[in-house]
């Protein structure tokens, strides 16, 4: 059986190219002749890998690995064995990251999984569907009527992508999404399995009551995870705002707008009509009471179940979440309460 090969290398760089492209310092005298064929982690990595360093309790390892060049802070360099190059930078993974962008461009262009062009036979488009040249649709999808696709844009396969829809130019759509009831913009990728726009289940009668008529209203260059969904507002829109990033398994209530650059990790749980400013960071297993507003450059910390408003830049921790360092003191609190007493001893013992 042949090894599978999912990404290809567009080429081999020597190590002054590398240097040159991340901004790497090399020791003084460093042979910056050899090749680079791939990138591995340091503990894997065999002569022509490309590697980097930033696990500083794993430093007693890095003198075991056989990789051919190696990122790393200028503290470590002293480890990096002979026959390594050592690359040093003050963000060796970010480094690491841009050479392999490099050497497997293709890694970062999303591609149709059926490698297709254009419009599948097995695909439903409507008549009344409007798609740009370039748009690939996998077998299975469905475009219903007035839905508008833009150029270099991807529908995988067995998505369905609802009446009125709009979804801007380059965006990946994976298998099994649903859209209704959204506007999306540019550079969008939407993982496979995602819900958008549906109405969501009601936490009480009266909003059982309510028709939701609101839209989910998604800006340029946001990811969202495999299976999250993220409801349609009710009275007002549910945005997310540009460039955020949304994990796996993600519930976005109604009315939510999340900031831009915002981060959410899997499995968070955010009710409706909360506010999250920008570059706001809620932690995986975390969750956002209703009608809250968590403030600019807030971390919620995982696990954290905030049940009241959190400032700018505050971290919050717990359940119910408060500031990082009072929910420290309140649990050292605890654990002197339950520790159990030493035994009496009586005199002369």
């Amino acid at each position: 059986m042949n090894d599978p090969i999912f990404f290809l290398r567009a080429r081999q760089f020597s190590l002054a190219e590398l240097v040159a492209l991340t901004g790497a310092r090399p020791a003084d005298g460093a042979d910056l002749s050899p090749q680079v064929y791939g990138g591995a982690p340091f503990e894997e990595a065999e002569p022509g890998d490309l590697t980097y360093f930033a696990h500083p309790k794993r430093i007693h390892r890095l003198a075991d690995t056989n990789a051919t060049a190696c990122f790393l802070a200028a503290r470590h360099a002293f480890a990096a064995p002979r026959g390594t190059a050592a690359l040093v930078t003050d963000a060796p993974e970010q480094a690491f990251a841009q050479a392999l962008a490099a050497m497997y461009p293709s890694a970062l262009q999303e591609a149709s999984p059926f490698a297709s062009a254009g419009v599948n036979p097995g695909a439903s488009v409507h008549p009344e569907a409007r798609l740009e040249p370039g748009v690939a649709v996998d077998p299975g999808a469905v475009i219903g009527p007035r839905a508008e696709i833009g150029s270099g844009s991807i529908v995988g396969a067995n998505s369905v992508i609802g009446p009125g829809v709009r979804i801007g130019r380059d965006c990946s759509i994976g298998a099994q999404v649903t859209i209704v009831n959204a506007l999306i913009g540019n550079r969008v990728r939407l993982r496979s399995g995602a819900r958008i726009g549906h109405a969501g289940s009601p936490q009480n009668r009266a909003r059982a009551a309510t028709p939701q008529i609101g839209r989910v209203i998604i800006q340029d260059d946001v990811e969202i995870g495999a299976n999250a969904a993220i409801d349609r507002g009710s009275g007002r829109d549910t945005v997310i705002g540009e460039g955020a990033i949304i994990g796996n398994l993600v519930e976005i209530g109604p009315d939510v707008t999340v900031g831009r650059n915002c981060r959410i990790a899997a499995l968070a749980v955010v009710s409706g009509s909360v506010e999250i400013g920008d570059f706001a960071r809620i932690g995986a297993q975390a969750g956002v009471g209703g009608d809250l507003c968590v403030g600019p450059g807030a971390h919620i910390l995982p696990q954290a179940w905030v049940a009241s408003d959190v400032p700018a830049f505050a971290r919050y921790a717990g359940s119910p979440a408060r500031p990082l360092l009072r929910g420290l003191r309140a649990l050292a609190l605890v654990e002197r309460l339950i520790r159990p007493k030493p035994p009496d001893r009586g005199p002369g013992q």
